[in-house]
């Protein structure tokens, strides 16, 4: 699955010929932000039906990025 909001950051010393540990976070790719600062991942949801959309949407996208996470671990 393609992420749209959210993906995951694999660096691994060993494919530089490095030792040490490979380190893996999540980031964000995509978001807006209102005139306090605060910053959102999701568009504006006026129904409940919406905000759950994105909430699965968001769901899924987390559960893409722990499996490329686990299959970039396991190559190592």
């Amino acid at each position: 699955m393609s992420t749209y909001s959210l993906d995951l950051q694999f660096l691994d010393p060993k494919s530089k010929g490095v030792p040490g540990a490979p380190i893996a976070q999540v980031f964000v790719k995509t978001f807006s932000r209102d005139a306090k600062g605060k910053i959102y991942i999701s568009p504006l949801c006026v129904t409940l039906s919406e905000i759950e959309y994105e909430c699965d949407r968001l769901t899924k996208e987390i559960e893409s990025i722990r499996k490329k996470a686990q299959r970039k671990f396991a190559a190592r």
